[in-house]
């Protein structure tokens, strides 16, 4: 890099985002994510269409257009009114649709009677936003999950590894799999990655923070055959794992740590599912246990108290999401929690968009309303709010009973003696008899037990079938619905779940059948998504028929048949003329082992070289001739920052806000404001997730939405985020900390602390260009300061300073080849 005076650095701030963009020739800027068609028809299927049958079409429907308007159909729509257009999509502040269901007008208020509900409006605004688009119709639907439905309804079965020739290439039935699809194409693989990239990329993958200049140096030095395979072990091994991978899984199902909505109140237990969740990833908890913990783990038996109350955590999985505490109809919060569950099980677990069928049977995918409220009966049937109306939803102790019921008669006897005390006072009682009262409750505040953990989790509640609401309106039910499965998937004759349990444990041991189409499958894709940044499958978080169809279908079900025990699967893999069967010992369920087989694949170690050639066939790389770039995530970005300057804090677990429960969350600046936790060196994954008030820089570069389940994030790049890492207070902060790290001490010279630098940041050693450009930086920055007045140290740590920063700022840092 050539000498950088101070103000360029903003410059190369504000270059490091399209510069990015530009270093990957005729690919997208997020390939592989949904298109707007696919994205947006949950969303229409779910709110839209409900609300026009409901309260629109009466008067703009097949008999009534008043004003020439029609609004069940899209050719209506793009026709608009008399007055003209009704919607401008993409911009809901420029659409009439949108300013008549607001009441800003007298004159125009629609509905004419009673103003849509704010959740109403903000689904309108929300579609309007993403496009205002109308789903087309479905194209026909299976009737069965066999060999005539669709290829993920099918039976999960293990294809054999395909024989390819000149399989030098192939180290594992991963390889043979790619290659024969590169082959049909005329396409051939990268070129294997360095080693120091290939310990950057692992390490980031595997713990989300960078490889220490002495793990690279080790790694690069490491003649042993086995050297790549002790470090995936390694990083395996480390308590990071959990914390990277946990942070996706809880992306999935929508973790935070406030309620959002219209009232954003704590949820303060909910830390305790985040750490259970880092927990399992670290301990390799079998997946299907993961999942049947997660759905019914207050149902699983067990003689270990400690075992029992952490299963017990794991259900808050089912309460984690956010709940519209204040609407007076409490009928509708409760039939939009249940709706909620549904969605987030069937998404996060089973990869499908059940919830759309909610009003009526699913518009592309052969679900039925009856299937949704089967679904729904096992959710009704279980205990998530103690009181709707007091909005007090359910926790549960993580403690002897015994305590319990101490620690409950304690703050019984100290609230009727501060009450005691506080109506004394009012009267003006005598000083003796304010004296005795205020010593009680001193004494009682003294000698209170040891606080009872709570945890939120769900509980048994009175078992009962849902019924069927016409149109979605649970104003209007027909029949009930025996709970049970989508009959698409589920067994033939599928059992009753009988009229004491809730079939939460029924549903959880269904969804972890071996041989269940869609489990494995989804989570295997995921596992391949964030570590390929896109997915076998594209559309990972719907396997209907609007998502898209698997790039490599026999790869999927190989992986997904072995991850599951499929018998048949990569324990048997021979009928390849270039593999021999396997003899690592890999579990069933096992994320780690899944880990291990796409990891030690030659398909992962290619390096991410362009090939214009193969870029004209394969723009998108489906057929992986070489792995794709990825940037950074907002965790990594700034936990790697944190690293690098030698600040972070690995202390695990616990929580950072500082709100009593259920207290609302303020974002006022007061004392108890929450982003005062923002300033803690902890990992990023120990942030509070505060809905309606996410920390800014996790909002800048793509977090999770914490209310909608989330299994890609997007990928945008924006000027924002370049003034972020021009600016804020966090950058400068941390560039001075490293600067300071490079600067202690006397030995040394400027030469080979930029070689630490880069080390450090980089994961290798400055090219002799680079060092020059620096050190010449160094030196015409301090010199610069010094003509303005300041004295030399101060002019020094600053030029370190800002030089720290541009490598902060650069693509090579921001990115993982």
């Amino acid at each position: 890099m050539r000498p950088i005076p101070l103000s360029l650095v903003s410059l190369l701030c504000l270059g490091v985002f399209p510069l990015a963009a530009a270093s990957t020739p005729a690919l997208k800027p997020r390939a592989g994510a949904p298109t707007p068609y696919v994205g947006s028809s949950r969303l229409f299927e779910s709110k839209i269409r409900p609300l026009l049958l409901g309260k629109c079409v009466t008067c703009h429907g097949p008999k009534l257009q008043q004003g020439q308007l029609r609004l069940d159909t899209p050719e209506g729509w793009a026709k608009g009114s008399s007055r003209g257009p009704v919607v401008v999509p993409g911009h809901p502040e420029q659409s009439a649709l949108i300013r008549v269901v607001r009441h800003a007008d007298p004159a125009q208020r629609m509905p004419p009677g009673d103003r849509l509900s704010e959740m109403e409006i903000a689904s309108l605004i929300q579609w309007v936003r993403e496009g205002a688009r109308w789903p087309a119709a479905s194209a026909g639907k299976a009737s069965a999950a066999g060999e005539g439905a669709h290829w993920s309804f099918r039976p999960l079965r293990a294809p054999r590894a395909p024989a390819v020739r000149d399989g030098s290439w192939v180290r594992s039935p991963i390889d043979a799999f790619v290659l024969a699809g590169l082959r049909a194409k005329g396409l051939k693989p990268a070129p294997p990655v360095s080693r120091p990239t290939l310990i950057r990329r692992a390490t980031f993958d595997l713990t989300g923070l960078p490889p220490t200049p002495a793990e690279v140096d080790a790694f690069v030095r490491d003649p042993a055959p086995d050297a790549y395979e002790k470090l995936i072990d390694r990083l395996l091994a480390s308590p990071r794992y959990g914390e990277k991978w946990g942070r996706y899984w809880l992306d999935s199902v929508r973790y935070a740590d406030s309620n959002g909505l219209d009232e954003n109140y704590h949820y303060a237990h909910a830390f305790r599912y985040r750490d259970y969740v880092i927990d399992a990833f670290n301990r390799d908890l079998p997946y299907d246990q993961f999942l049947r913990e997660q759905l019914a783990g207050d149902l699983l038996p067990t003689e270990d108290v400690a075992e029992s109350r952490r299963r017990l955590i794991g259900t808050g999985f089912l309460m984690l999401g956010p709940k519209l505490l204040a609407n007076p109809d409490k009928a509708q919060v409760q039939a939009d929690i249940i709706d909620e569950q549904v969605d987030v099980t069937t998404r996060a677990f089973m990869g499908v968009t059940l919830s759309c069928a909610r009003c009526h049977d699913h518009k592309f995918d052969p679900f039925t309303q009856k299937d949704y409220y089967r679904l729904a009966g096992i959710f009704q049937s279980t205990r998530t709010m103690v009181s709707l109306k007091d909005r007090v939803w359910s926790e549960r102790p993580l403690a002897p009973e015994a305590d319990v019921a101490r620690a409950t008669a304690h703050a019984l006897r100290l609230e009727e003696k501060r009450k005691a005390l506080k109506e004394a006072e009012s009267k003006k009682a005598a000083a003796d008899v304010l004296a005795t009262l205020r010593e009680a409750v001193t004494e009682l505040e003294r000698s209170a037990p040891p606080p009872v953990p709570y945890a939120l989790a769900v509980a048994e509640g009175e078992a009962q079938d849902a019924r069927l609401f016409v149109r979605g309106d649970h104003n209007n039910p027909a029949e009930a619905v025996p709970r049970g499965f989508p009959a698409v998937l589920a067994a033939a004759g599928q059992p009753p779940i009988s009229g004491g349990r809730s079939g939460r444990l029924e549903l959880a041991q269904w969804l972890t059948r071996p041989d269940h189409p869609l489990t494995a499958r989804v989570m295997v894709n995921r596992v391949w998504q964030w570590h390929f940044g896109q997915g076998l499958v594209r559309t990972s978080d719907n396997f209907g028929k609007l998502g898209e169809k698997p790039s490599h279908p026999e790869l999927l079900d190989y992986l997904a048949a072995g991850f599951a025990g499929v018998s048949g699967s990569r324990f048997q893999v021979s009928g390849s003329s270039n593999l021999k069967p396997e003899t690592r010992n890999l579990k069933p369920w096992s994320i780690k082992d899944l880990h291990r087989e796409i990891m030690l694949s030659n398909t992962y170690r290619m390096s991410a070289a362009h090939d214009p050639a193969a870029c004209r066939r394969d723009p998108d790389n489906r057929l992986l001739w070489r792995m794709n770039r990825r940037r950074l995530t907002a965790e990594e970005q700034r936990d790697a920052m944190l690293s690098v300057a030698g600040d972070l804090d690995l202390a695990m677990g616990g929580s950072l806000l500082q709100y009593p429960n259920k207290e609302r969350v303020t974002t006022d600046g007061s004392e108890d404001h929450a982003a005062n936790s923002y300033g803690s060196k902890r990992r990023t994954v120990y942030l509070p997730v505060i809905r309606n008030s996410l920390y800014e820089m996790l909002e800048l570069f793509d977090f999770a939405d914490a209310s909608a389940v989330t299994t890609q994030r997007s990928e945008t790049i924006s000027s924002p985020q370049a003034l972020f890492m021009m600016n804020h207070p966090f950058m400068l902060e941390t560039a001075a900390r490293f600067a300071d790290r490079l600067l202690q001490g006397s030995e040394g010279t400027d030469e080979t602390r930029v070689a630490r630098a880069y080390q450090a940041v980089f994961g290798r050693s400055p090219r002799p260009g680079e060092l020059a450009s620096a050190q010449a930086f160094l030196r015409s920055y301090t010199a610069e300061a010094a003509r303005t007045g300041a004295d030399s140290p101060a002019a020094r740590r600053n030029a370190w300073r800002s030089f720290c920063q541009a490598l902060f700022c650069a693509n090579e840092f921001l990115y993982v080849d």
